[in-house]
């Protein structure tokens, strides 16, 4: 008993002093390291430093990107493969704000409205762009990009801000636009010819994302989520109904999504899956993806 008594606390003693002076050297670790990237920030020449610009999620970085050219540097909160009706930002994502120029956001999405009124309560002198302003509300649908006709007023709401807060470059700015601008008419080109031609008009998605799309070309979507829901039993069997009234072929899968309820109303139907990626920074690939899952080819 005396051996073990005299062991114990010597024990208990090396044990805290690991712990204590384990937490000590993170910290000090992590201070050292933010001290240097504070004194080499400092130190990079300022023609070398660019603004940045903050957006809500990847299809938006692509508008901004080819806006703005070299001239910024543009930050995404939301990562493709998460969902922005859901998604929480890291510390180090709101540490962001703090130096940057300006947020674009696409305006009602999920995230936008729980999130980003506390993101930007920190940085109240921060200029927050709603990009999609100016769109009529459709179905109250707040995913404005995924149609080329409103993703070119999406464009010129980022140009106009960009040009008003940098007006040195407007010229620069307007000239990247009108580029983009024929990008998305042949990405509308392709989708229309896509669209036109197809017999079935409805489609069947996982997450209520195209009724923008649908209105501008004519088509019908079935939404497996409703009002931020997934599907009751009852709702899954009527919308399997409906689906094979309408002779459905396609059913669009967003990974973020899930798809088990997709796969049920496919097989019922007996339409096929097609798994799309309407956050990817590849917007107009992926539209074109989109329009082609839809008319099955």
């Amino acid at each position: 008993m005396t051996i073990f008594s005299n062991i114990l606390p010597h024990t208990c003693r090396c044990s805290l002093y690991r712990q204590t002076y384990g937490s000590f050297f993170r910290f000090f670790s992590f201070f050292l390291a933010t001290l240097l990237l504070i004194l080499l920030s400092g130190c990079a020449p300022k023609e070398q430093q660019k603004k940045t610009l903050v957006v809500s999620i990847e299809p938006l970085r692509y508008f901004a990107e080819q806006i703005a050219g070299d001239r910024y540097n543009v930050v995404s909160i939301v990562p493709e493969g998460y969902s922005p009706e859901t998604y929480e930002p890291s510390p180090h994502q709101l540490l962001t704000l703090s130096s940057a120029q300006a947020y674009l956001k696409v305006g009602q999405l999920g995230f936008e409205t729980t999130w980003l009124p506390k993101m930007i309560s920190n940085v109240p002198q921060l200029p927050v762009i709603d990009t999609s302003q100016g769109l009529p509300d459709v179905a109250f649908d707040p995913h404005t990009w995924t149609s080329p006709r409103s993703a070119l007023l999406i464009c010129r709401n980022i140009c106009t801000a960009l040009c008003q807060s940098d007006t040195a470059y407007a010229t620069h700015f307007r000239a990247n636009l009108h580029r983009l601008e024929n990008k998305i008419r042949t990405t509308e080109h392709s989708v229309d010819s896509l669209l036109s031609q197809t017999h079935v008009r409805t489609f069947v998605t996982v997450h209520p994302m195209f009724s923008r799309l649908a209105a501008d070309y004519g088509l019908k979507q079935l939404s497996i989520e409703h009002n931020g829901k997934e599907p009751t039993p009852s709702r899954l069997a009527q919308l399997c109904r409906e689906a094979q009234q309408e002779g459905v072929r396609c059913v669009l899968v967003i990974p973020e999504f899930g798809e088990e309820h997709a796969a049920v109303i496919a097989r019922e139907s007996e339409a096929k899956l097609f798994t799309i990626h309407p956050l990817s920074y590849q917007w107009d690939q992926e539209i074109i993806h989109t329009a082609r899952a839809i008319a099955y080819e």
